[in-house]
């Protein structure tokens, strides 16, 4: 995904269990957590593993501020923590 630079970008997740209900990892939004890198132009920790807002069950958000960065590519990545079992998944987004 592409954005301008100074956009407040919206970085969503859902979580579901094994039969697609949704969930709240550990049954405790604090479980939820989001850390954003810059990956080019250079490699630059932005945000460190900060918890996410809970929007619903199993529904979370963070609002990136992106005024003041540099253009270039980014990669979020959100952590759930249920329990011992840690689950990472990544998404790709540019600023412009």
């Amino acid at each position: 995904m592409a954005f301008d630079v100074g956009e407040t970008i919206i970085c969503s997740v859902e979580i579901k269990d094994s039969a697609g209900a949704y969930k709240d990892p550990n049954n405790d939004y604090t479980h939820m957590q989001i850390s954003i890198t810059q990956s080019t132009p250079s490699f630059k920790s932005i945000v460190d593993w900060t918890i996410m807002t809970r929007d619903d069950v199993g529904k979370y958000h963070y609002d990136f501020q992106s005024a003041g960065y540099s253009v270039g590519k980014y990669v979020v990545s959100y952590k759930a923590t249920d329990s011992t079992r840690i689950t990472i998944e990544t998404e790709d987004l540019e600023l412009k």
